[in-house]
């Protein structure tokens, strides 16, 4: 299944309103990353982005990859969210 989101392409850095979005491979290697409008996407905190990106994102080799969620308007610890989609 597709990412069914408005995502960019990221371009230097992810820019006010949206969250930056980085899957890593179990070996720390970089997969993919893309930023994601929180206004477009109606997503009120990284609670509900979580949740977002785990119903939408297409289907990946879980058991390899972590999903790293950053706010690009934060600062500090509580603006990175890392989960492992696998989980629930």
């Amino acid at each position: 299944m597709p990412l069914i989101l408005s995502i960019k392409q990221r371009n230097g850095e992810c820019g006010e309103g949206d969250y930056h979005v980085k899957l890593h491979s179990r070996r720390a290697s970089l997969v993919s990353e893309f930023c994601l409008n929180k206004r477009e996407n109606e997503i009120p905190n990284m609670e509900a982005a979580e949740k977002l990106l785990r119903r939408t994102m297409a289907p990946l080799d879980f058991a390899e990859t972590t999903v790293t969620l950053i706010d690009a308007e934060g600062t500090g610890d509580e603006s990175i969210l890392q989960f492992d989609p696998k989980q629930d």
